[in-house]
């Protein structure tokens, strides 16, 4: 479906300050170093913030953004169905629904019961000394708003079967799940509240994390037919 010249101009404004606001954040945050702290669980951080979820999902929509650009430039000069143009649509299409999406809210979520209920779950609270004032918003709450108007603002239609798009996730959840247990046995804890847990707890969060996951995964689909309305009663107002 294509898209409004106003609804464009609108995802492209959003998306350009998204984009700005992720350089900006990954210039500030990403360089901080930790390693000379005293506090051994407080300089590991230093390799540890490149398997924390949060910086995963920026990274990738540090990817997405220009190619989200790319596609609604293309439609608004009438350039909507050229086949470099569908490829790309395809993929912008695919990043944000079977992953973007799902993670970016899952862990915005997670990030914040966490937070609110004590910040030494996370990670050593002289982790958060090093961080400017407004990284968490920035990193955590930011992210969430553009994911989600991303999706009310690109019509998209529920597609036919879902087991494409959750095999995407799954796999996306899967290699994740490797690094931290891999992380985990090599001595480098991700996150503080892992070292709490033992086996069994890990594996039932995991299978929990998982079903948040495909909730957040089903819930993009409910509020675009919300929004654009179900495939049959789009062909019904068109016909």
């Amino acid at each position: 479906m294509k898209s409004s010249n106003f609804l464009l101009n609108v995802r492209l404004c959003v998306y350009h300050f998204a984009l700005l606001h992720l350089v900006y954040a990954a210039i500030v945050i990403l360089p901080i170093d930790m390693s000379k702290d005293e506090d051994p669980r407080v300089s590991v951080y230093i390799r540890v913030k490149w398997k924390l979820l949060t910086c995963w999902f920026n990274l990738i929509s540090l990817a997405y953004f220009p190619i989200a650009i790319y596609c609604d430039w293309k439609e608004k000069h009438g350039e909507w169905d050229k086949e470099n143009v569908r490829k790309w649509r395809k993929i912008r299409d695919f990043i944000m629904t079977n992953i973007l999406f799902p993670t970016t809210m899952y862990s915005d979520y997670f990030f914040w019961r966490m937070w609110l209920k004590d910040p030494s779950l996370i990670a050593p609270v002289a982790i958060f000394k090093y961080l400017p004032p407004w990284a968490q918003h920035s990193l955590h709450t930011v992210s969430g708003i553009m994911v989600m108007l991303d999706i009310v603002s690109l019509p998209r239609r529920r597609p036919k079967s879902p087991w494409p798009g959750l095999a995407a996730l799954i796999a996306f959840c899967s290699v994740y799940s490797a690094v931290l247990i891999i992380s985990y046995y090599s001595g480098e804890v991700v996150y503080s509240f892992l070292d709490l847990l033992n086996r069994l707890e890990l594996v039932l969060l995991g299978l929990l994390a998982l079903t948040e996951h495909i909730f957040f995964y089903t819930l993009q689909w409910c509020i675009v037919e919300f929004v654009w309305g179900k495939p049959h009663m789009i062909a019904k107002k068109q016909v």
